[in-house]
């Protein structure tokens, strides 16, 4: 096997397991069948396969072929998780609730003793038989991830097959917890006085996706308009949302389709699934630039680049295009002229009362996702017992403000330390965004020279790493620093 062999094979392989994972996500599919894609595909998780990634000295594909041995060993446990969470249903106070749909639920209930009935009983359901699976599927990646040779310990494993220093980073995430604590816990209060009526001690996980719902702003963003929207503020940049009909949205509402938004790739550049299942108000706009973001970077990438730079690479780097649009909607400016906010009366307030509370949730998850990386860490040098519950709820309790449930420690973990991914994309966001400003003003947003230079970005697909591209633009390393400082100015 050689290296064209490898990227033409791999490209058939990503293909295929992308359109799976659009089918059974949104809801189209009920039965996944990645188990028996990976085995058509058996000799790219070969040991020929990964000598001949090493030989080509391309870290990247040295990383994925290391992935596909994980996906093609977890997959059992992926499609019995998506048929358990399908099947699944929760039964709260005479109500019969799909265990999909509950994240819904609770973010856009205002009864606070039903939110907290309904998570209880949510947690409660994926205690067992969701637990097990999670974590027969984490000590199955372990296992794997040592047979390539990378070491028995896996947060050093995953360093050395990323090239992303796991410990490094965490050291940036406390840093950041210690720095934003006094402004978080200030703008917490008020904004959970306002909004809950409780005191900063009884706040519970229940209470989150309410607390954050801004349900009072939801006329201002009118679910009609939601794509009518992306639609005018891509051109204002002097670009096509959709690219030229690459990009494809599924927003109807499926009863089996993923609580969770996501975009998936299956012909890059030219095949792109944006799913979207609504909640509400600006969160779903919120959500739409983000996951517009990932579909318009897969569905810009130059066609003449290479199966590396097309498909693989630092993922970081695609959520840092995420973050980019989706913090546009925190915007004071973006607010003023895309939305129904700057044509109320009394806007300047409203608006100005709307970023204090999306301020507030921003730093919530940037916080949540630094104390993750942390309790991660750990957990995956343990053998996942229901021990690590009672640390998963300290850290996250700890990080939030918010008592966390220990049923969620498996659960609430992506594969791979994807955490890390998320985080260093804040990290790029806050350097791209900088520029931008720096560059094309506060409104770039709206400036077609802007949307030239983010596009010239994204035409490379994810060639370089986050920490590469950022150094393009900035003497400094990656840091906290931007993001932090814009919340700042917000909360001040």
């Amino acid at each position: 096997m050689n290296v064209n062999q490898l990227g033409a094979r791999g490209e058939a392989l990503l293909s295929a397991l992308g359109r799976e994972y659009y089918l059974t996500g949104a809801g189209r599919k009920a039965t996944p069948a990645f188990e028996a894609i990976y085995e058509q595909y058996a000799d790219l998780q070969s040991d020929e396969a990964l000598a001949c990634a090493r030989g080509a000295r391309v870290p990247a594909l040295v990383e994925w072929v290391v992935d596909l041995r994980v996906g093609r060993a977890v997959a059992p446990y992926e499609e019995r998780q998506l048929v358990w969470e399908r099947r699944a249903r929760i039964a709260v106070s005479g109500r019969d609730i799909p265990y999909l749909r509950a994240a819904i639920e609770l973010q856009n209930s205002p009864d606070r003793a039903w939110r907290i009935a309904l998570d209880r009983a949510r947690a409660a359901a994926g205690a067992t038989d969701l637990n097990e699976l999670r974590r027969d599927r984490f000590l199955r990646e372990r296992e794997t991830v040592a047979a390539a040779g990378f070491g028995a310990d896996y947060p050093a494993a995953i360093t050395a097959v990323s090239g992303i220093d796991l410990e490094h980073l965490a050291g940036q995430a406390d840093r950041l917890l210690a720095d934003t604590a006094d402004l978080y816990r200030e703008g917490l209060r008020h904004l959970v006085r306002r909004r809950l009526g409780v005191p900063p001690d009884q706040l519970v996980r229940a209470d989150t996706g309410w607390a954050f719902r801004a349900d009072e702003f939801d006329a201002a963003f009118p679910g009609d308009q939601l794509l009518g929207t992306g639609t005018a503020q891509m051109r204002e940049m002097g670009l096509d949302a959709f690219v030229g009909g690459r990009v494809r949205v599924d927003a109807e509402e499926r009863e089996g389709k993923q609580p969770r938004a996501f975009c998936v790739p299956v012909r890059v550049p030219d095949e792109v699934y944006l799913v979207l299942r609504p909640h509400g108000g600006h969160a779903d706009y919120r959500t739409f630039w983000h996951e517009l973001g990932h579909a318009m970077h897969f569905g810009s990438v130059d066609r003449d680049r290479s199966f590396v730079d097309r498909w693989l690479g630092d993922m970081s780097v695609t959520e840092a295009f995420a973050m980019l649009w989706d913090h546009l909607t925190l915007e004071e400016g973006w607010l003023q002229r895309f939305t129904e906010l700057g044509r109320e009366s009394g806007a300047v307030s409203r608006i100005a009362q709307l970023r204090v509370e999306l301020a507030v949730s921003e730093l919530y998850l940037l916080r949540r996702y630094a104390g993750k990386l942390r309790y991660e860490l750990e957990l995956h040098r343990s053998e996942y017992g229901a021990a690590m519950g009672e640390r998963y709820a300290e850290r996250l309790t700890a990080a939030t403000g918010f008592r966390f449930l220990e049923e969620d420690h498996l659960r609430d973990v992506d594969p791979g330390f994807y955490v890390a991914r998320y985080l260093r994309a804040w990290q790029l966001e806050g350097t791209l965004a900088q520029i931008l400003t720096e560059r094309y003003e506060r409104d770039w947003y709206r400036n077609p020279r802007a949307g030239g230079f983010v596009q010239d970005l994204m035409r490379r697909g994810q060639a370089e790493p986050a920490d590469r591209l950022a150094a393009e633009f900035s003497a400094a390393p990656l840091s906290f620093d931007a993001s932090v400082s814009r919340l700042a100015a917000v909360l001040a």
